[in-house]
């Protein structure tokens, strides 16, 4: 079975050349693949990866 890797909201931002508050605005989109872990954001890296393939930010 493989492994699911994560990214929070800094390493998506630093993934985007981006601010954190940015990031944040960000994975608040209705297509963006979040995941709520609690009170924490979360993103698959494949999702995140794929996500940013077909997507302008």
């Amino acid at each position: 079975m493989e492994e699911i890797k994560f990214m929070n909201t800094k390493q998506v931002a630093q993934a985007l050349g981006c601010s954190m508050p940015t990031a944040r605005q960000i994975m608040m989109r209705a297509d963006f693949p979040l995941i709520r872990v609690g009170k924490n954001y979360k993103v698959s890296e494949q999702a995140f990866v794929e996500w940013s393939k077909k997507r302008r930010v």
